[in-house]
């Protein structure tokens, strides 16, 4: 389920939930910005709180993340082995789509 946030036309949330673990929500803004996106996710997972604040640029027909985590060590660990997993694949799927 996405539910639409109607306080502004670039945040939605969507709410994840894994089997093995307890239910985590959170809140991704995405801002069009000259250079390019930036990304703001809002998370409550069981323990703790999480940010992810990221720049997606692209130059030279190459996509780029920066990205900067604020959470506590165990919170920012799982975040960050997810992040580095995860988005290479989404990055070229990305760049698919926007060619096709």
């Amino acid at each position: 389920m996405v539910r639409y946030d109607s306080s502004s036309l670039s945040t939605f949330i969507f709410p994840y939930y894994s089997t093995n673990l307890p239910q985590t929500t959170y809140k991704l803004t995405l801002t069009n910005v000259s250079e390019g996106v930036d990304s703001l996710v809002n998370a409550k997972p069981p323990v703790g709180v999480l940010t992810i604040s990221g720049k997606w640029r692209v130059a030279n027909g190459k996509l780029s993340e920066e990205i900067d985590i604020d959470a506590n060590f165990m919170m920012k660990k799982v975040a960050k082995s997810n992040v580095e997993k995860t988005h290479p694949e989404q990055h070229m799927k990305l760049l698919e789509a926007a060619q096709a």
